[in-house]
């Protein structure tokens, strides 16, 4: 299992809803959720992503995404590709209970010989948002194998999600110009707020090799019908090929993002957590705006100075008192900097610190993860 987001029920926090690439899935499913009613003691696998019959046949293979909505609806979401080529979509299930799940709804699609990915689901919580219970899906959607053209899209639903409006956030990129790992959330005023990467690979070379990339912004603030001019939030260095040193995984660096929607001290602030390599070491970092995106601060080090060992796969939430959630993988207690552990740091000064709490002992070496690497 790997891929795994999580999300609580606005109405019961105890009900929590994980998703997963679970290959206990019945083949060829691929796309696998598991719901806790007891706040996470217990967990049970509720259901798989079925298969989709259109034109052909359509297996969920990749990218799950969860979410809930003010009424305590469940979604789950997951990346479709063809039994035989290259096209696909994403696709959106719902639950009233969590463990009975509608057909899978197609939310995002390009007709032809396109593919989506780095997708990703938020639903609007907020009660005072004239879109409360909207549901969003994104993904960047290649546009044809041969092409080097690709686009961001993100598509709404206004009705439980039984019909899909589909915008592009960002004109097409052709490479080596490229757009990658989308992430969104929602603020109290039902603003809907996207991230992403955007890079200039080498010619040849493919776009993973992009030594510098652009962290980037964009903003909808009618229920996802038109979208904000794309912003630069930050500019990171990128390792080689994307690779985690030593060991030479792949750890894709998604700009994730969290509102502030409390009524505390610093409501209305976003935040972004991402990772940056400073030649040395992968470092998690996170970026704050208290203006709406306007205007980003400086990156912020989630791990003390003297943590210089890889840090990388970030995650962050705002909970509803406003303190700000960071969790991560750390290598800092292995000397070879080889096998890492789970850290976090709750910052309770709006992102300007963070003080950082082990959340393992035990290590994991990334050269047994089952999944080959």
């Amino acid at each position: 299992m790997t891929d795994t987001p999580i999300v609580s029920n606005p109405l019961n926090e105890g009900d929590l809803l994980l998703g997963s690439v679970d290959y206990n899935c019945p083949e060829p499913s691929a796309v696998g959720f598991h719901l806790s009613t007891d706040g996470g003691s217990i967990w049970k696998r509720v259901d798989c992503m079925p298969l989709i019959y259109k034109g052909g046949v359509f297996w969920p293979v990749d990218e799950p995404s969860v979410g809930y909505d003010r009424k305590g609806n469940g979604y789950v979401a997951g990346l479709y590709f063809k039994s035989e080529g290259d096209s696909g979509f994403l696709a959106v299930q719902k639950s009233a209970n969590g463990t009975r799940w509608s057909k899978p709804v197609i939310a995002l699609n390009v007709p032809g010989n396109t593919d989506p990915y780095d997708g990703g689901l938020t639903v609007d919580t907020t009660p005072k948002s004239p879109w409360v219970s909207s549901v969003y899906v994104s993904a960047v959607v290649g546009l044809g194998v041969a092409s080097g053209k690709g686009q961001i899209l993100v598509s709404h639903s206004n009705d439980g999600g039984a019909v899909w409006t589909q915008v592009a956030v960002e004109s097409v990129q052709k490479y080596p110009e490229e757009d990658r790992f989308t992430r969104m959330a929602v603020g109290k005023d039902g603003t809907v707020y996207a991230t992403w990467l955007h890079c200039r690979g080498k010619n040849g070379s493919g776009g993973a090799a992009c030594p510098t990339v652009h962290m980037v912004f964009s903003k909808s603030a009618d229920g996802g019908n038109t979208w904000s001019s794309p912003q630069q939030m930050a500019t990171v260095k990128m390792p080689h090929y994307w690779e985690l040193p030593i060991t030479k995984e792949r750890v894709y660096n998604y700009p994730v993002i969290a509102a502030d929607n409390s009524d505390g001290p610093h409501s209305g602030n976003l935040y972004v957590a991402m990772y940056t390599w400073t030649g040395a070491y992968l470092r998690v970092q996170v970026i704050r705006s208290t203006d709406g995106g306007a205007t980003w601060s400086k990156p912020v080090p989630v791990a003390p100075a003297s943590d210089t060992h890889d840090q990388f796969f970030p995650a962050i939430s705002v909970n509803p008192t406003g303190l700000v959630g960071v969790s991560w993988l750390d290598r800092r207690n292995d000397p070879a900097n080889l096998s890492y552990q789970a850290f976090a740091a709750i910052s309770t000064d709006g992102g300007k610190t963070f003080p950082n709490t082990q959340l393992t002992t035990a290590f994991s070496n990334p050269d047994t993860n089952g999944g080959g690497g």
